[in-house]
């Protein structure tokens, strides 16, 4: 009786060691059905044990095997367990990007708003401490050769057996591609748990592969054709978002007053159709501030950026930035001055002191100034406390069921958009030169939407909220007079479909800047411009194309 208790007790352990380790693809597939869901775990229970009884065939020991694949599977399930309940989806090659490049308090913000999945790593974690403690008890007794091999092979033909059936039955199978790399790719190394370690390895040869064009880049130029000309603009502001989504600004038609002060702002033109082409802030960058395409990435590494162009035209060049953005492709030297708000751990209401004693400084040239707001990332206070309940008082889980109160932060932050927004045009206002602004967003975000389990950005099949953004142009009276036929093109092209890789030649036709290799048709103020057929969308190192404005 005490044997057999004590098998039992070894067995049950057995098994509450291998589900801690698996625990990311029950969560990941148990909206799937209940046979979906049944399969595939038979599948990743199947992997386990060949993995584990190989692992003691070697080390001849319970007690290091679990030690070994613990270093496998437990940092993959410590990460992976908060990236599917947050994202829906296993970590991919741009959320390694944004961990590789999130800055302290964006950590901070993280660590607050999802600290209960945080909760949940630790909790397995000292789950798997525990277990691997209780291995030192097992004593290992080894099979013959012969059963040894056959009970491998048993497990490794019913772990390829399923991802084979469910490819069998998708349209995959009739691709023409090479069904068992295909297999092997999305079912085993983009998969827990070597997806972590295979998304790392992608990231490295990217890193790697870029830097290559370090030396082509310090001696790239634009060839500008016509330096210093008295039609180029006093002063052209440029401003980036982050996180801002088009369909909660009132000025895009928003139930909610949201932008009451965009929406008195004279000569601002809003466009209704434009897109980021990622749905991620270390894709999206070098697409906007460079020539740079979701077909033709390689080029943000190569070139140089628009600041450079500027540059080049004789403006003074100046970022003001309150996000680091600056790692993504290493261009800060480009900027003839730079301030770091982000390092101060400031809000965007800190851009406004600065630019403004930026445009009233004594200049004898004419001034590029480029920003980058913290946006969707950034705290509140209590002035743009409007949309309640929300997390200045009580600070909300992300969930389905807490959706009503984050839509009301977020709206709230849009707010505080719009308000920084309006104080910057207002500033150039007052300065009586002819100036424009122009601003787009990095990406949009998803808020629980319809119903849908999705919050934030960076999904892996990229929503049209994440990337549908606010583009608004806002002129002069000066600039307006001396460009009445720009003007009148950005009116015409104001529903059509536009694109963040139209940014670049966008800002340089607005400011009159001519160079070798321009092209017209990408720029919206051209009379030759051409709507894209295809909305490119760059993620995870891929390209995915909609059919126009089709999401």
């Amino acid at each position: 009786m005490k044997f057999k208790k004590t098998v039992f007790k070894n067995i049950l352990l057995f098994i509450i060691s291998m589900i801690i380790l698996i625990l990311p693809d029950f969560v990941m597939n148990n909206r799937s059905g209940a046979i979906l869901l049944l399969v595939t775990l038979i599948s990743k229970i199947t992997l386990y044990l060949f993995l584990f009884f190989l692992i003691v065939r070697i080390l001849k020991s319970f007690y290091l095997t679990y030690l070994v694949i613990g270093i496998l599977y437990l940092l993959s399930s410590c990460i992976e367990i908060i990236v599917v309940n947050i994202l829906g989806n296993y970590i991919t090659l741009d959320n390694i990007k944004a961990l590789f490049y999130t800055s302290f308090p964006e950590m901070l913000e993280f660590s607050r708003g999802f600290y209960v999945y945080l909760i949940l790593s630790i909790l397995i974690f000292i789950s798997y401490v525990f277990c691997l403690k209780k291995f030192k008890n097992f004593q290992y007794k080894e099979l013959s050769r012969y059963y040894f091999f056959l009970l491998l092979m048993s497990l490794l033909m019913t772990s390829i057996i399923v991802p084979t059936v469910l490819v069998y039955n998708s349209p995959i199978f009739y691709s023409g591609k090479n069904l068992p790399k295909y297999i092997f790719r999305q079912y085993y190394l983009k998969q827990h748990p070597f997806n972590v370690f295979y998304r790392s390895y992608e990231f490295s040869l990217i890193k790697y592969r870029f830097n290559k064009y370090k030396k082509v880049k310090e001696s790239f130029n634009f060839g500008v054709k016509n330096r210093n000309s008295n039609l180029m603009p006093d002063i052209v502001v440029f401003v980036i978002g982050e996180r801002m989504r088009y369909s909660n600004w009132s000025i895009n038609g928003y139930k909610r007053e949201t932008s009451p002060n965009l929406v008195k702002a004279q000569n601002l033109i809003s466009f209704e159709n434009h897109f980021s082409n990622a749905n991620s802030t270390s894709n999206s960058i070098p697409l906007i501030i460079t020539q740079a395409t979701p077909q033709n990435p390689e080029l943000a590494y190569s070139q140089k950026t628009i600041v450079s162009l500027f540059k080049e035209a004789g403006y003074e060049t100046t970022w003001i930035s309150n996000q680091n953005v600056f790692d993504y492709i290493e261009n800060k030297s480009e900027v003839d001055r730079v301030y770091e708000l982000y390092k101060k751990g400031q809000d965007d209401m800190d851009i406004i002191p600065v630019f403004l004693k930026k445009i009233h400084e004594r200049s004898f040239k004419k001034q590029f100034i480029v920003i980058n707001m913290l946006g969707g990332h950034g705290n509140l206070s209590n002035d743009f406390n409007f949309f309640k309940p929300n997390s200045l008082l009580k600070n909300y889980i992300v969930k389905a069921e807490n959706a009503t109160a984050l839509i009301n932060d977020y709206d709230n932050m849009i707010r505080l958009q719009d308000y920084v927004l309006s104080q910057l045009i207002g500033g150039l206002e007052k300065n009586i030169s002819s100036s424009f602004l122009m601003f787009t967003a990095d990406h949009g975000c998803n808020l629980f939407d319809e119903n849908t389990n999705l919050f934030g950005y960076g999904s892996s099949n990229p929503t049209e909220k994440e990337t549908h953004i606010p583009f608004f142009v806002w002129t002069s009276e000066k600039y307006l007079k001396d460009n009445l036929l720009k003007i009148n093109n950005l009116k015409n092209n104001k529903k059509s479909l536009t694109v963040n890789t139209n940014v670049f030649y966008t800002l340089a036709e607005m400011s009159n800047i001519d160079y070798e290799g321009f092209k017209k048709e990408f720029s919206i103020v051209n009379s030759l411009f051409m709507e894209p057929k295809l909305r490119s969308v760059y993620a995870n190192g891929n390209v995915i194309n909609y059919d126009n404005k089709k999401q």
